[in-house]
Protein backbone atom coordinates (compact mmCIF):
# COMPACT_ATOMS: atom_id res chain seq x y z
CA UNK A 1 0.00 0.00 0.00
CA UNK A 2 1.50 3.52 -0.21
CA UNK A 3 2.00 5.70 1.85
CA UNK A 4 4.51 8.46 2.90
CA UNK A 5 7.95 8.26 4.89
CA UNK A 6 5.97 9.09 8.29
CA UNK A 7 3.15 6.33 8.17
CA UNK A 8 0.74 8.55 6.47
CA UNK A 9 -1.48 7.60 4.04
CA UNK A 10 -0.95 8.63 0.20
CA UNK A 11 -4.05 9.56 -1.05
CA UNK A 12 -3.07 10.65 -4.54
CA UNK A 13 -2.69 7.28 -6.09
CA UNK A 14 -5.72 5.76 -4.71
CA UNK A 15 -8.92 5.31 -6.14
CA UNK A 16 -11.72 8.27 -7.46
CA UNK A 17 -14.11 8.74 -4.98
CA UNK A 18 -17.76 7.64 -6.23
CA UNK A 19 -19.15 11.10 -5.65
CA UNK A 20 -21.87 10.75 -8.23
CA UNK A 21 -22.92 7.38 -6.91
CA UNK A 22 -23.14 9.70 -3.17
CA UNK A 23 -25.19 12.13 -4.58
CA UNK A 24 -27.36 9.97 -6.04
CA UNK A 25 -27.81 7.87 -3.22
CA UNK A 26 -28.29 11.10 -0.82
CA UNK A 27 -31.06 12.28 -3.41
CA UNK A 28 -33.27 8.68 -3.45
CA UNK A 29 -33.06 9.22 0.50
CA UNK A 30 -34.50 12.22 0.93
CA UNK A 31 -37.11 11.59 -1.88
CA UNK A 32 -37.89 8.49 0.01
CA UNK A 33 -38.27 10.16 3.66
CA UNK A 34 -40.30 13.13 1.83
CA UNK A 35 -42.80 10.14 0.07
CA UNK A 36 -43.36 8.65 3.34
CA UNK A 37 -43.61 11.67 5.46
CA UNK A 38 -46.63 13.40 2.97
CA UNK A 39 -48.07 9.69 2.30
CA UNK A 40 -48.63 9.70 6.44
CA UNK A 41 -48.84 11.53 9.41
CA UNK A 42 -48.06 9.91 13.17
CA UNK A 43 -50.78 10.49 15.56
CA UNK A 44 -50.15 12.14 18.98
CA UNK A 45 -50.67 10.51 22.53
CA UNK A 46 -54.14 9.82 23.26
CA UNK A 47 -55.98 8.59 26.19
CA UNK A 48 -55.56 8.54 29.79
CA UNK A 49 -52.96 6.66 30.46
CA UNK A 50 -50.94 6.36 26.65
CA UNK A 51 -47.94 3.91 26.42
CA UNK A 52 -44.90 5.46 26.83
CA UNK A 53 -43.96 4.71 23.44
CA UNK A 54 -46.57 6.79 21.91
CA UNK A 55 -45.16 9.95 22.61
CA UNK A 56 -41.71 8.57 21.10
CA UNK A 57 -43.79 7.90 18.23
CA UNK A 58 -45.22 10.98 17.57
CA UNK A 59 -41.96 12.82 18.07
CA UNK A 60 -40.55 10.30 15.43
CA UNK A 61 -40.30 13.42 12.59
CA UNK A 62 -38.16 14.99 14.91
CA UNK A 63 -35.93 12.05 15.91
CA UNK A 64 -35.34 11.29 12.71
CA UNK A 65 -34.17 15.11 11.79
CA UNK A 66 -31.49 14.94 14.47
CA UNK A 67 -30.35 11.66 13.43
CA UNK A 68 -29.66 11.87 10.30
CA UNK A 69 -28.68 15.91 10.81
CA UNK A 70 -25.71 14.76 13.11
CA UNK A 71 -25.16 11.78 10.72
CA UNK A 72 -24.80 14.14 7.14
CA UNK A 73 -22.94 16.73 9.50
CA UNK A 74 -20.42 14.50 10.90
CA UNK A 75 -19.63 13.21 7.37
CA UNK A 76 -18.86 16.72 6.33
CA UNK A 77 -17.06 18.16 9.26
CA UNK A 78 -14.81 15.07 9.24
CA UNK A 79 -14.89 14.71 5.58
CA UNK A 80 -11.33 15.17 4.92
CA UNK A 81 -10.12 12.26 7.30
CA UNK A 82 -12.92 10.05 6.31
CA UNK A 83 -12.13 10.65 2.70
CA UNK A 84 -8.62 9.36 3.04
CA UNK A 85 -9.68 6.72 5.23
CA UNK A 86 -12.07 5.74 2.53
CA UNK A 87 -9.44 5.86 0.21
CA UNK A 88 -7.38 3.33 1.55
CA UNK A 89 -9.59 0.82 1.89
CA UNK A 90 -10.74 1.33 -1.24
CA UNK A 91 -7.28 0.46 -2.06
CA UNK A 92 -7.21 -2.66 0.23
CA UNK A 93 -10.48 -3.94 -0.56
CA UNK A 94 -10.19 -7.07 -2.12
CA UNK A 95 -12.46 -7.60 -5.84
CA UNK A 96 -15.00 -5.30 -7.00
CA UNK A 97 -17.45 -4.02 -4.85
CA UNK A 98 -21.11 -5.21 -5.25
CA UNK A 99 -23.75 -2.53 -5.34
CA UNK A 100 -27.25 -4.55 -6.76
CA UNK A 101 -27.73 -7.05 -4.02
CA UNK A 102 -27.61 -4.16 -1.65
CA UNK A 103 -30.35 -2.37 -3.89
CA UNK A 104 -32.40 -5.73 -4.15
CA UNK A 105 -32.21 -5.62 -0.32
CA UNK A 106 -33.07 -1.93 0.24
CA UNK A 107 -36.13 -2.09 -1.97
CA UNK A 108 -37.63 -4.85 0.31
CA UNK A 109 -37.14 -3.29 2.99
CA UNK A 110 -38.46 -0.36 2.35
CA UNK A 111 -41.61 -1.92 0.75
CA UNK A 112 -41.81 -3.50 4.24
CA UNK A 113 -41.43 -0.31 5.85
CA UNK A 114 -44.03 1.62 3.86
CA UNK A 115 -46.53 -1.27 4.86
CA UNK A 116 -45.40 -1.38 8.69
CA UNK A 117 -45.73 2.41 8.82
CA UNK A 118 -49.45 2.15 7.27
CA UNK A 119 -49.97 0.07 10.41
CA UNK A 120 -48.88 2.01 12.91
CA UNK A 121 -50.00 5.49 12.03
CA UNK A 122 -53.74 3.58 12.13
CA UNK A 123 -55.98 5.18 14.81
CA UNK A 124 -56.43 2.32 17.44
CA UNK A 125 -53.24 1.26 17.16
CA UNK A 126 -52.22 2.16 20.88
CA UNK A 127 -54.82 -0.13 21.79
CA UNK A 128 -53.99 -3.41 20.17
CA UNK A 129 -52.72 -6.35 22.10
CA UNK A 130 -49.91 -6.93 20.01
CA UNK A 131 -49.16 -2.97 19.42
CA UNK A 132 -45.46 -3.84 21.01
CA UNK A 133 -44.32 -6.36 18.57
CA UNK A 134 -46.26 -4.31 15.04
CA UNK A 135 -43.31 -1.23 16.56
CA UNK A 136 -40.35 -3.14 17.00
CA UNK A 137 -40.73 -5.15 13.56
CA UNK A 138 -41.41 -1.10 12.09
CA UNK A 139 -38.32 -0.25 13.95
CA UNK A 140 -36.09 -3.27 12.57
CA UNK A 141 -37.57 -2.44 8.86
CA UNK A 142 -36.36 0.91 9.04
CA UNK A 143 -32.93 -0.04 10.31
CA UNK A 144 -32.39 -2.34 7.50
CA UNK A 145 -33.76 0.26 4.88
CA UNK A 146 -30.80 2.32 6.33
CA UNK A 147 -28.37 0.01 6.72
CA UNK A 148 -28.92 -1.85 3.10
CA UNK A 149 -28.54 1.90 1.72
CA UNK A 150 -25.67 2.87 3.75
CA UNK A 151 -24.35 0.05 2.17
CA UNK A 152 -24.74 1.30 -1.05
CA UNK A 153 -22.91 4.11 -0.60
CA UNK A 154 -19.95 2.18 1.73
CA UNK A 155 -19.09 -1.04 1.66
CA UNK A 156 -20.32 -2.69 5.44
CA UNK A 157 -16.42 -3.86 5.88
CA UNK A 158 -15.77 0.23 5.97
CA UNK A 159 -17.66 0.96 8.34
CA UNK A 160 -15.86 -0.14 11.57
CA UNK A 161 -12.09 1.68 10.21
CA UNK A 162 -14.38 4.38 9.33
CA UNK A 163 -16.32 5.15 12.59
CA UNK A 164 -12.89 5.07 14.67
CA UNK A 165 -11.65 8.05 12.45
CA UNK A 166 -15.18 10.10 12.39
CA UNK A 167 -15.91 9.76 15.68
CA UNK A 168 -14.93 13.18 17.18
CA UNK A 169 -16.59 15.02 13.97
CA UNK A 170 -19.87 12.85 15.08
CA UNK A 171 -19.62 14.43 18.17
CA UNK A 172 -19.06 18.45 17.14
CA UNK A 173 -22.29 17.40 14.88
CA UNK A 174 -24.58 16.43 18.02
CA UNK A 175 -23.16 19.30 19.92
CA UNK A 176 -24.08 21.58 16.78
CA UNK A 177 -27.33 20.14 16.59
CA UNK A 178 -28.42 20.24 20.12
CA UNK A 179 -27.24 24.18 20.11
CA UNK A 180 -28.94 24.93 16.93
CA UNK A 181 -31.96 23.55 18.15
CA UNK A 182 -31.79 25.57 21.56
CA UNK A 183 -30.53 28.84 19.27
CA UNK A 184 -34.19 28.41 17.57
CA UNK A 185 -36.51 27.90 20.19
CA UNK A 186 -35.09 31.01 21.73
CA UNK A 187 -35.34 33.16 18.60
CA UNK A 188 -38.51 32.38 18.45
CA UNK A 189 -39.52 34.99 20.68
CA UNK A 190 -37.61 37.59 17.76
CA UNK A 191 -40.58 36.98 15.54
CA UNK A 192 -42.24 40.10 15.18
CA UNK A 193 -39.96 41.99 12.76
CA UNK A 194 -40.22 39.55 10.18
CA UNK A 195 -43.57 38.02 10.87
CA UNK A 196 -45.39 40.97 8.45
CA UNK A 197 -42.59 40.12 5.75
CA UNK A 198 -42.80 37.07 5.45
CA UNK A 199 -46.47 37.23 4.91
CA UNK A 200 -45.69 39.60 2.24
CA UNK A 201 -43.52 37.61 0.52
CA UNK A 202 -46.20 34.07 0.49
CA UNK A 203 -48.53 36.48 -1.01
CA UNK A 204 -46.67 37.17 -3.43
CA UNK A 205 -45.52 33.62 -4.16
CA UNK A 206 -49.01 32.45 -4.11
CA UNK A 207 -49.91 35.66 -6.58
CA UNK A 208 -47.82 34.02 -9.02
CA UNK A 209 -49.48 30.54 -9.22
CA UNK A 210 -52.83 30.72 -7.75
CA UNK A 211 -55.76 32.59 -9.83
CA UNK A 212 -57.16 33.80 -6.51
CA UNK A 213 -55.73 34.47 -3.56
CA UNK A 214 -56.99 35.65 -0.19
CA UNK A 215 -55.31 37.41 2.57
CA UNK A 216 -55.72 39.30 5.98
CA UNK A 217 -53.42 41.04 7.75
CA UNK A 218 -54.88 41.13 10.94
CA UNK A 219 -54.19 37.59 10.81
CA UNK A 220 -51.59 37.03 8.45
CA UNK A 221 -53.60 34.52 6.97
CA UNK A 222 -52.84 33.77 3.35
CA UNK A 223 -54.40 31.15 0.80
CA UNK A 224 -57.48 30.70 -1.37
CA UNK A 225 -61.59 30.82 -0.57
CA UNK A 226 -61.08 26.96 -0.03
CA UNK A 227 -57.82 26.46 1.75
CA UNK A 228 -55.90 29.29 3.94
CA UNK A 229 -53.24 28.99 6.75
CA UNK A 230 -52.07 31.48 9.35
CA UNK A 231 -48.64 32.28 9.41
CA UNK A 232 -47.94 32.28 13.51
CA UNK A 233 -44.74 32.92 15.04
CA UNK A 234 -42.88 29.78 14.53
CA UNK A 235 -43.33 29.82 11.03
CA UNK A 236 -41.70 33.90 10.81
CA UNK A 237 -38.64 32.22 10.26
CA UNK A 238 -36.11 33.16 13.20
CA UNK A 239 -35.86 29.92 14.16
CA UNK A 240 -35.00 28.52 10.83
CA UNK A 241 -31.96 31.93 11.38
CA UNK A 242 -31.26 30.81 14.49
CA UNK A 243 -30.63 27.20 13.17
CA UNK A 244 -28.41 28.15 10.37
CA UNK A 245 -26.15 31.02 12.97
CA UNK A 246 -25.36 28.47 15.12
CA UNK A 247 -24.23 25.87 12.72
CA UNK A 248 -22.40 28.17 10.49
CA UNK A 249 -20.56 29.91 13.18
CA UNK A 250 -19.25 26.34 14.95
CA UNK A 251 -18.59 24.49 11.17
CA UNK A 252 -16.80 28.27 10.56
CA UNK A 253 -14.49 27.64 13.54
CA UNK A 254 -14.64 23.69 13.08
CA UNK A 255 -12.95 24.08 9.31
CA UNK A 256 -10.92 27.58 10.19
CA UNK A 257 -7.50 26.26 8.83
CA UNK A 258 -9.34 24.48 5.78
CA UNK A 259 -11.61 28.08 4.86
CA UNK A 260 -10.17 31.50 3.69
CA UNK A 261 -11.29 34.60 5.51
CA UNK A 262 -12.62 36.94 5.42
CA UNK A 263 -14.74 35.64 2.34
CA UNK A 264 -16.09 32.50 4.38
CA UNK A 265 -17.68 34.75 7.18
CA UNK A 266 -19.95 35.67 3.66
CA UNK A 267 -21.66 32.43 4.79
CA UNK A 268 -23.41 33.75 7.49
CA UNK A 269 -25.64 36.23 6.08
CA UNK A 270 -25.75 34.30 2.82
CA UNK A 271 -27.21 31.57 5.48
CA UNK A 272 -29.49 33.67 6.87
CA UNK A 273 -31.01 34.94 3.84
CA UNK A 274 -31.33 31.84 2.22
CA UNK A 275 -33.33 29.85 5.03
CA UNK A 276 -35.41 32.51 5.39
CA UNK A 277 -36.33 32.28 1.78
CA UNK A 278 -36.79 28.62 2.27
CA UNK A 279 -39.42 28.95 5.34
CA UNK A 280 -41.66 31.75 2.99
CA UNK A 281 -41.20 29.04 0.07
CA UNK A 282 -42.08 26.37 2.05
CA UNK A 283 -45.43 28.31 3.90
CA UNK A 284 -45.94 28.93 0.20
CA UNK A 285 -45.98 25.20 -1.22
CA UNK A 286 -48.05 24.15 1.88
CA UNK A 287 -50.85 26.39 0.65
CA UNK A 288 -50.68 24.77 -3.20
CA UNK A 289 -50.73 21.31 -2.03
CA UNK A 290 -53.47 22.31 0.31
CA UNK A 291 -55.07 23.52 -3.04
CA UNK A 292 -54.38 21.53 -5.66
CA UNK A 293 -53.79 18.08 -3.56
CA UNK A 294 -54.95 16.95 0.00
CA UNK A 295 -55.32 19.99 2.88
CA UNK A 296 -54.60 16.74 5.09
CA UNK A 297 -51.10 16.30 3.52
CA UNK A 298 -50.24 19.98 3.29
CA UNK A 299 -50.57 20.09 7.36
CA UNK A 300 -49.33 16.70 8.08
CA UNK A 301 -46.35 15.27 6.50
CA UNK A 302 -45.50 18.25 4.61
CA UNK A 303 -45.80 20.68 7.46
CA UNK A 304 -43.74 18.31 9.91
CA UNK A 305 -40.98 17.55 7.49
CA UNK A 306 -40.52 20.33 4.89
CA UNK A 307 -38.86 22.68 7.48
CA UNK A 308 -36.07 20.07 8.91
CA UNK A 309 -35.86 18.90 5.33
CA UNK A 310 -34.95 22.08 4.00
CA UNK A 311 -32.80 23.01 7.20
CA UNK A 312 -30.55 20.27 6.54
CA UNK A 313 -30.27 20.48 2.80
CA UNK A 314 -29.22 23.93 3.01
CA UNK A 315 -27.13 23.55 5.88
CA UNK A 316 -25.29 21.23 4.63
CA UNK A 317 -25.48 22.40 0.54
CA UNK A 318 -23.28 25.32 2.15
CA UNK A 319 -21.05 23.07 4.04
CA UNK A 320 -20.70 21.41 -0.03
CA UNK A 321 -20.20 24.46 -1.34
CA UNK A 322 -17.12 26.02 0.95
CA UNK A 323 -15.23 22.49 0.07
CA UNK A 324 -15.92 22.31 -3.44
CA UNK A 325 -15.76 26.13 -4.60
CA UNK A 326 -12.54 27.46 -4.62
CA UNK A 327 -13.38 31.04 -3.35
CA UNK A 328 -13.81 29.75 0.08
CA UNK A 329 -10.90 26.86 0.07
CA UNK A 330 -7.53 28.13 1.93
CA UNK A 331 -4.61 28.39 0.09
CA UNK A 332 -2.63 24.63 -0.42
CA UNK A 333 1.62 24.67 -0.07
CA UNK A 334 1.91 25.89 -4.12
CA UNK A 335 -0.68 28.06 -4.07
CA UNK A 336 -3.24 25.68 -4.95
CA UNK A 337 -7.19 25.28 -3.29
CA UNK A 338 -7.97 22.31 -1.90
CA UNK A 339 -11.31 21.93 -4.19
CA UNK A 340 -10.08 18.99 -6.28
CA UNK A 341 -12.30 17.94 -9.94
CA UNK A 342 -14.51 14.63 -10.29
CA UNK A 343 -14.19 14.17 -14.18
CA UNK A 344 -17.30 12.17 -13.84
CA UNK A 345 -20.03 15.11 -12.59
CA UNK A 346 -20.07 16.84 -15.87
CA UNK A 347 -21.41 13.98 -18.00
CA UNK A 348 -23.81 12.16 -15.00
CA UNK A 349 -24.79 15.58 -12.72
CA UNK A 350 -27.41 16.79 -15.43
CA UNK A 351 -28.95 13.37 -15.81
CA UNK A 352 -28.92 13.01 -11.56
CA UNK A 353 -30.64 16.37 -11.21
CA UNK A 354 -33.45 16.01 -13.68
CA UNK A 355 -34.09 12.30 -11.94
CA UNK A 356 -33.49 13.71 -8.38
CA UNK A 357 -35.86 16.58 -9.29
CA UNK A 358 -38.53 14.04 -10.76
CA UNK A 359 -38.55 11.84 -7.58
CA UNK A 360 -38.90 14.91 -5.26
CA UNK A 361 -41.32 16.80 -7.16
CA UNK A 362 -43.30 13.19 -7.43
CA UNK A 363 -44.45 13.32 -3.84
CA UNK A 364 -46.57 17.34 -4.61
CA UNK A 365 -47.68 15.93 -7.94
CA UNK A 366 -51.25 14.57 -8.01
CA UNK A 367 -52.33 10.78 -7.19
CA UNK A 368 -52.97 10.82 -10.80
CA UNK A 369 -49.48 10.39 -11.54
CA UNK A 370 -49.71 13.82 -13.95
CA UNK A 371 -46.35 16.22 -12.65
CA UNK A 372 -47.27 19.72 -12.73
CA UNK A 373 -44.13 20.85 -11.60
CA UNK A 374 -42.45 19.05 -14.84
CA UNK A 375 -40.23 22.67 -15.36
CA UNK A 376 -38.38 22.17 -12.24
CA UNK A 377 -36.67 19.64 -14.24
CA UNK A 378 -35.57 21.98 -17.25
CA UNK A 379 -34.83 24.35 -14.69
CA UNK A 380 -32.03 21.82 -12.38
CA UNK A 381 -30.55 20.38 -15.58
CA UNK A 382 -30.19 23.94 -17.20
CA UNK A 383 -28.44 25.37 -13.77
CA UNK A 384 -26.46 21.77 -13.66
CA UNK A 385 -24.92 22.39 -17.28
CA UNK A 386 -24.59 26.01 -17.01
CA UNK A 387 -22.06 24.76 -14.00
CA UNK A 388 -20.37 22.66 -16.21
CA UNK A 389 -20.34 25.74 -19.21
CA UNK A 390 -16.26 25.81 -19.15
CA UNK A 391 -15.71 22.00 -19.91
CA UNK A 392 -18.56 21.80 -22.41
CA UNK A 393 -16.81 24.77 -24.34
CA UNK A 394 -14.11 23.12 -24.70
CA UNK A 395 -15.54 20.31 -26.74
CA UNK A 396 -16.36 20.43 -30.61
CA UNK A 397 -19.65 20.93 -31.29
CA UNK A 398 -20.44 21.05 -35.04
CA UNK A 399 -23.70 20.44 -37.47
CA UNK A 400 -23.87 16.91 -38.71
CA UNK A 401 -26.65 15.80 -41.73
CA UNK A 402 -25.77 12.17 -41.00
CA UNK A 403 -26.76 12.80 -37.74
CA UNK A 404 -29.99 14.53 -37.87
CA UNK A 405 -30.31 11.52 -40.23
CA UNK A 406 -29.48 8.89 -37.83
CA UNK A 407 -32.57 10.81 -35.71
CA UNK A 408 -35.15 11.25 -38.14
CA UNK A 409 -34.61 6.77 -38.08
CA UNK A 410 -34.86 6.66 -35.07
CA UNK A 411 -38.10 8.67 -34.89
CA UNK A 412 -39.69 6.39 -37.73
CA UNK A 413 -38.72 2.86 -35.77
CA UNK A 414 -40.19 4.62 -32.21
CA UNK A 415 -43.29 5.76 -33.98
CA UNK A 416 -43.14 2.02 -35.33
CA UNK A 417 -43.00 -0.10 -32.65
CA UNK A 418 -45.87 2.43 -30.89
CA UNK A 419 -48.28 1.88 -33.41
CA UNK A 420 -47.51 -1.99 -33.14
CA UNK A 421 -48.26 -1.80 -29.60
CA UNK A 422 -51.59 -2.55 -28.40
CA UNK A 423 -53.94 0.46 -27.53
CA UNK A 424 -55.02 0.18 -24.32
CA UNK A 425 -51.16 -0.20 -23.17
CA UNK A 426 -50.90 3.72 -23.75
CA UNK A 427 -54.44 4.66 -23.16
CA UNK A 428 -54.32 5.21 -19.20
CA UNK A 429 -50.62 7.58 -19.48
CA UNK A 430 -52.61 9.46 -22.75
CA UNK A 431 -55.83 10.22 -20.42
CA UNK A 432 -53.65 11.25 -17.45
CA UNK A 433 -51.67 13.80 -19.54
CA UNK A 434 -55.20 15.35 -20.85
CA UNK A 435 -56.67 15.49 -17.86
CA UNK A 436 -54.04 17.08 -16.47
CA UNK A 437 -53.38 19.82 -18.75
CA UNK A 438 -57.09 20.49 -18.69
CA UNK A 439 -57.06 20.38 -15.00
CA UNK A 440 -54.75 23.64 -15.23
CA UNK A 441 -55.53 27.65 -16.36
CA UNK A 442 -55.19 27.65 -19.85
CA UNK A 443 -52.05 30.14 -19.31
CA UNK A 444 -49.94 27.34 -17.32
CA UNK A 445 -50.93 25.07 -19.67
CA UNK A 446 -49.10 26.60 -22.07
CA UNK A 447 -46.24 27.25 -20.06
CA UNK A 448 -45.63 23.74 -18.83
CA UNK A 449 -46.33 22.75 -22.72
CA UNK A 450 -42.96 25.21 -23.62
CA UNK A 451 -41.19 23.44 -20.51
CA UNK A 452 -42.24 20.29 -21.59
CA UNK A 453 -40.66 20.95 -24.96
CA UNK A 454 -37.64 23.04 -24.58
CA UNK A 455 -36.87 19.94 -21.58
CA UNK A 456 -37.65 17.14 -24.44
CA UNK A 457 -35.54 18.85 -27.10
CA UNK A 458 -32.91 20.69 -25.61
CA UNK A 459 -31.84 19.57 -21.76
CA UNK A 460 -32.92 16.21 -21.23
CA UNK A 461 -30.90 14.90 -25.34
CA UNK A 462 -27.80 16.52 -23.32
CA UNK A 463 -28.49 15.04 -20.24
CA UNK A 464 -28.70 11.91 -21.47
CA UNK A 465 -25.83 12.07 -23.92
CA UNK A 466 -23.65 13.17 -21.19
CA UNK A 467 -24.59 10.11 -19.34
CA UNK A 468 -25.13 7.30 -21.33
CA UNK A 469 -22.88 8.19 -24.58
CA UNK A 470 -20.25 10.43 -22.88
CA UNK A 471 -19.84 8.38 -20.01
CA UNK A 472 -21.04 4.77 -19.69
CA UNK A 473 -20.05 4.50 -23.43
CA UNK A 474 -16.44 4.68 -22.69
CA UNK A 475 -16.57 3.79 -18.95
CA UNK A 476 -17.69 0.31 -19.94
CA UNK A 477 -14.53 0.16 -21.92
CA UNK A 478 -12.03 1.56 -19.06
CA UNK A 479 -12.27 2.81 -15.70
CA UNK A 480 -10.15 6.03 -16.48
CA UNK A 481 -12.45 7.11 -19.44
CA UNK A 482 -11.50 10.25 -20.18
CA UNK A 483 -8.46 9.24 -22.53
CA UNK A 484 -11.02 6.42 -24.15
CA UNK A 485 -11.78 8.10 -27.94
CA UNK A 486 -15.33 8.29 -28.86
CA UNK A 487 -14.94 6.30 -31.48
CA UNK A 488 -13.56 3.51 -29.59
CA UNK A 489 -16.24 0.14 -30.32
CA UNK A 490 -16.59 -2.51 -28.14
CA UNK A 491 -19.61 -5.09 -28.14
CA UNK A 492 -19.91 -4.68 -24.38
CA UNK A 493 -20.09 -1.29 -23.75
CA UNK A 494 -22.22 -0.69 -27.24
CA UNK A 495 -24.43 -2.94 -25.90
CA UNK A 496 -24.80 -2.35 -22.35
CA UNK A 497 -25.33 1.52 -22.52
CA UNK A 498 -27.85 0.90 -25.43
CA UNK A 499 -30.09 -1.70 -23.06
CA UNK A 500 -29.57 0.31 -20.13
CA UNK A 501 -31.12 3.02 -22.01
CA UNK A 502 -34.18 1.28 -23.36
CA UNK A 503 -35.02 0.65 -19.64
CA UNK A 504 -34.53 4.21 -18.01
CA UNK A 505 -37.33 4.95 -20.96
CA UNK A 506 -39.64 2.36 -20.17
CA UNK A 507 -40.22 1.13 -23.82
CA UNK A 508 -37.15 -0.98 -23.60
CA UNK A 509 -37.21 -1.84 -27.32
CA UNK A 510 -37.88 1.14 -28.17
CA UNK A 511 -35.35 2.70 -26.22
CA UNK A 512 -32.78 0.70 -26.59
CA UNK A 513 -32.71 0.77 -30.62
CA UNK A 514 -32.76 3.94 -30.29
CA UNK A 515 -29.63 3.98 -27.84
CA UNK A 516 -27.79 2.09 -30.61
CA UNK A 517 -28.36 4.47 -33.52
CA UNK A 518 -27.43 7.53 -30.93
CA UNK A 519 -24.14 5.38 -30.13
CA UNK A 520 -23.56 4.80 -34.12
CA UNK A 521 -24.02 8.67 -34.47
CA UNK A 522 -20.75 9.02 -31.90
CA UNK A 523 -18.61 6.27 -33.71
CA UNK A 524 -19.13 8.02 -37.10
CA UNK A 525 -16.81 10.83 -36.20
CA UNK A 526 -16.02 10.30 -32.87
CA UNK A 527 -17.62 12.98 -31.43
CA UNK A 528 -20.70 13.24 -28.81
CA UNK A 529 -22.27 16.67 -30.49
CA UNK A 530 -23.67 14.27 -33.53
CA UNK A 531 -25.00 12.03 -30.59
CA UNK A 532 -26.89 15.39 -29.15
CA UNK A 533 -27.78 16.18 -32.16
CA UNK A 534 -29.65 13.23 -33.36
CA UNK A 535 -31.05 12.45 -29.72
CA UNK A 536 -32.73 16.12 -29.96
CA UNK A 537 -34.26 15.77 -33.30
CA UNK A 538 -36.02 12.18 -32.69
CA UNK A 539 -37.49 14.13 -29.54
CA UNK A 540 -38.29 17.73 -31.56
CA UNK A 541 -40.29 15.28 -34.39
CA UNK A 542 -41.92 13.06 -31.45
CA UNK A 543 -43.26 16.65 -29.77
CA UNK A 544 -44.19 17.85 -32.83
CA UNK A 545 -46.08 14.70 -33.24
CA UNK A 546 -47.65 14.96 -29.64
CA UNK A 547 -49.02 18.38 -29.81
CA UNK A 548 -50.47 18.03 -33.12
CA UNK A 549 -51.98 14.56 -32.45
CA UNK A 550 -52.87 14.81 -29.04
CA UNK A 551 -51.73 11.42 -28.66
CA UNK A 552 -49.91 12.57 -24.92
CA UNK A 553 -49.16 8.44 -24.24
CA UNK A 554 -45.87 9.15 -26.13
CA UNK A 555 -44.55 11.41 -23.31
CA UNK A 556 -45.53 9.43 -20.19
Amino acid sequence: MPGNRDGSFDASSAPALPVVRWVALTLLLLAEILGLSVRFEFLDAAGADPPWWTAVLAQSHAILSVLLFTVAGGLFLGAARLRDEYRRQLRDARGPQRFWPFLLVHLGALAAFAWLTSVVCERGFETSPHAAGWLIAWLVAGLATFAAWAAMAVPPAFWLPLARRGWSAMTVAAGIDAAAWWAGLYTRELWRPLHALTFRVVRSLLNLVLPQTVSQTAGFRVGTPEFSVGIDRACSGYEGIGLICVFLVAYLWYARRELRFPRALLLLPLGTLVIWLANALRIALLVIIGVWFSPRVALGGFHSQAGWLAFVAISLGLVAVTQRWSFFQAAQAGGETGAKRNPAAPYLAPLLAIFGTAMICGAFSSSSGFDRFYAARVLAAAGVLWCFRRTYAAWRWTWNWPALAIGVLAFGLWMALEFAAPQSASSGSEDVLAAGLLSMPREWAAVWLVFRIVGAVVTVPLAEELAFRGYLLRRLVATDFEPVPYDRFTWVSFLASSVLFGLVHGRWLAGTLAGMLYAVAVYRRGRLSDAVLAHATTNALIAAYVVTSGNWSLWQ
